[in-house]
């Protein structure tokens, strides 16, 4: 497993990793600070997460439930994140901007109701490794995205369409430890929401 020449590619990737964010970002400034704008969207996106908690409800062993849950709609977008990206890096755009928004709703929500501390208690924990993890497999999705688009771009120059290609069987190859950071970033955040995050908003 290629995991020194994937985190080697980590520093070329810093400007989709910027973009990354800065999209991330903008989702959670527009969802903090007009929520009125987008709140049917933003509602109809909350309640296809409703719907994923309530499969737990009323189960036995409910950290348990909810670690699989979380764990499994998390692993499965990542992989959707990363390789719906070869459709010119649209889907990852539009999850980074989507999620933002829904960050940024949440936590306008949240502070209606409740403490500052009661929210940051609420997404810290296991926000500081899914956050990033979504946002690192985006941004390769991008780059693949772009990868696609340059080789397309690239057809009528043989040499610029065969730099493109190569970089994407490269691209491609560190896709597979770049899954297994990503899964196991998120299999850790899993474990902390449905333990220590949901102590900690019951105390």
């Amino acid at each position: 497993m290629k995991w020194r020449e994937l985190f080697k590619h980590f520093g070329e990737m810093k400007h989709y990793l910027i973009a990354s964010v800065l999209v991330f970002a903008a989702g959670l400034v527009l969802g903090t600070m007009y929520p009125d704008r987008f709140q049917a969207f933003l509602d109809q996106q909350m309640e296809g997460l409703e719907k994923i908690s309530g499969l737990v409800k009323g189960k036995e062993n409910l950290n348990l439930w909810l670690f699989i849950v979380i764990f499994l709609n998390n692993a499965i977008k990542s992989l959707m994140f990363v390789y719906l990206g070869l459709f010119f890096g649209i889907l990852p755009l539009m999850v980074l901007l989507v999620n933002g928004m829904l960050l940024g709703y949440v936590i306008q929500y949240q502070m209606e109701a409740q403490s500052l501390a009661y929210v940051l208690k609420g997404i810290l924990p296991h926000g500081i490794l899914e956050i990033p993890a979504i946002i690192v497999a985006c941004a390769y999705g991008l780059r693949l995205g772009i990868l696609v688009i340059k080789m397309i771009g690239g057809l009528f120059s043989p040499k610029r369409s065969g730099n493109a290609a190569a970089e994407f069987k490269r691209v491609m190859r560190l896709t597979r430890p770049l899954i297994l950071l990503v899964v196991g970033t998120l299999l850790l955040a899993a474990v902390v929401e449905s333990t220590v995050t949901l102590w900690l908003l019951k105390g």
